[in-house]
């Protein structure tokens, strides 16, 4: 099967690898530059195709990479200096309003419009349509389709043994999955310190991020989202919609920071430096039974070639909380059912152009070449390249994910996760404002404070809160609550 299937993608390739402008090497002599983080995630795909590429087109590829925390402001400097030292950048789609907004992108809407091979009505409309646009325009091309989702030890929570036990210590049956942030920390805490696997050490209850200057903000508002998000309204997660007054220490804010510290104590150890690169490798290795990440710790877990859990996990969308903040009316509600609000935490990475690039059209071809059907396919059926399903065909063709590793089974469970977290009624969208990076750079900050125990949750939130005033004030509240406004789909007077 395996071998079937990359025969068949390969002819794919073969067929598409002819540039959208025509046949032939018609880029011979030009070299393009990519910027993006380290391999393997995210750069992986650009390794994996460029020789492809440049075959065919008779172009050249040259990949820099720099570190997470580095992305943000050697892109901007570039851009802002005139320099284009880089032709292509991918980064996340968080960025985009910074970037298009301030004329540093080519618009792509003539070359998507002249290109069968992108095939853009195949990608899904919240990233079409939402993630890469600005002011009408397309600036980016999406590369990768990014939620965070809950993974779970199927023989560790579905053993029956182990379901008994925990009722009689908890007073309730044990959840499969679990479906409040409440369960989370009791599970945590029974699958916390024992060997429950039967491999001859201990294994412990969670894994998440919570490394600074990576990306463990994200996992906050992950937690956070259930409790302070109400379905039909709008806003909560970051701003008020109707002031831009900072909402990130309301008390549902302060409930997910408090579950956020505390979980802690039942996780991995060193999990307060883990990024989420490292997560994913404990996960797959065997060593916790619930963890929080986009759609990588499945591919990891059932393709990986050192996967421990091949078969043994479960997917989900997010837990929520039957108690949420009502910023609205400043009090808690109550909900006879969980509120899950599943999150589209980071909103993918997207491949735009620098506008004073003198390789457009190549820097374009090049871009397409990578998110084609066929070639978008083989990223996000192969471990470690941190790109995740975004086109409908990702998700309708089961057999790349079978013939890569997963089971049927688990192909079946790990997609219908993500569609129903994209599908949600109550799905959040992540922050996608001017600014964006300095807001999120004040609430990591904060973040690992408290996580280090030198804050309480209220202090860092607190803390956090003034901090995004004075970003609101130096951008302009009228400009920064306009931005906000749109990215929710609301009227802009």
């Amino acid at each position: 099967m395996r071998k079937l299937v990359v025969v068949t993608l390969l002819v794919g390739i073969a067929v598409l690898g002819v540039g959208v402008f025509g046949t032939g090497r018609k880029f011979e002599g030009v070299t393009i530059t990519v910027f993006t983080q380290p391999p393997p995630f995210i750069a992986k795909p650009v390794q994996m195709f460029a020789p492809d590429w440049e075959r065919m087109t008779g172009g050249k590829v040259k990949l820099i990479t720099a570190p997470w925390a580095e992305l943000y402001p050697k892109m901007y400097s570039s851009f802002a200096l005139g320099a284009h030292l880089y032709d292509i950048v991918i980064f996340p789609a968080a960025w985009l309003p910074d970037f298009a907004g301030a004329g540093f992108l080519a618009p792509l809407d003539d070359f998507i419009a002249a290109d069968p091979r992108i095939a853009w009505e195949d990608i899904l409309p919240v990233y079409r349509e939402r993630i890469v646009t600005w002011g009408g325009k397309v600036f980016a091309v999406p590369v990768d389709g990014d939620c965070h989702i809950f993974y779970y030890r199927k023989d560790a929570l579905e053993n029956p043994e182990y379901q008994a036990k925990f009722e009689e210590k908890y007073g309730y049956p044990l959840p499969v999955p679990p479906r409040t942030w409440k369960e989370v920390r009791d599970i945590a805490e029974f699958f916390n310190g024992w060997d429950w696997d039967g491999d001859g050490r201990p294994e412990y209850g969670v894994v998440e991020a919570r490394r600074k200057d990576d990306q463990a903000y994200w996992t906050f508002f992950s937690r956070a989202a259930g409790y302070v998000s109400i379905p039909g309204q709008p806003g909560g997660l970051f701003f008020d919609p109707e002031t831009m007054e900072p909402l990130i220490n309301s008390p549902g804010h302060v409930k997910a920071l408090e579950d956020y510290i505390e979980i802690m104590k039942f996780g991995v150890p060193g999990m307060i430096n883990m990024d989420s690169g490292e997560i994913r490798t404990v996960f797959a290795a065997g060593e916790a039974a619930m963890a929080i990440d986009w759609g990588d710790i499945g591919v990891l877990s059932e393709v990986g070639e050192e996967s421990m859990v091949k078969g043994k996990v479960g997917y989900a969308i997010l837990p929520g909380s039957t108690t949420v903040w009502d910023y609205k009316k400043g009090e808690w509600a109550k909900f006879d059912e969980p509120n899950q609000a599943p999150y589209l935490a980071f909103g993918g990475w997207v491949a735009a152009i620098d506008v004073k690039s003198p390789y457009l059209e190549a820097a374009y071809d090049f871009i397409s070449f990578l998110a084609s059907p066929e070639n978008s396919y083989r990223s996000v059926t192969t471990p470690e390249t941190g790109f995740n399903p975004y086109r409908v065909s990702h998700f309708e063709r089961l057999s790349g994910w079978i013939g890569f590793g997963f089971g049927p089974k688990a192909a079946e469970t790990y997609l219908k996760a993500i569609q129903d977290t994209i599908a949600h009624p109550n799905v959040q969208p992540d922050l996608r404002i001017p600014g964006g990076a300095r807001y999120f750079e004040a609430l990591d900050a904060e973040l690992a404070l408290a996580a280090a125990g030198a804050k309480s949750a209220q202090e860092a939130l607190d803390a956090v809160a003034k901090a995004w005033e004075r970003i609101t004030e130096e951008l302009g509240r009228e400009n920064q609550l306009k931005a906000y406004r749109l990215s929710l789909g609301l009227p802009v007077e």
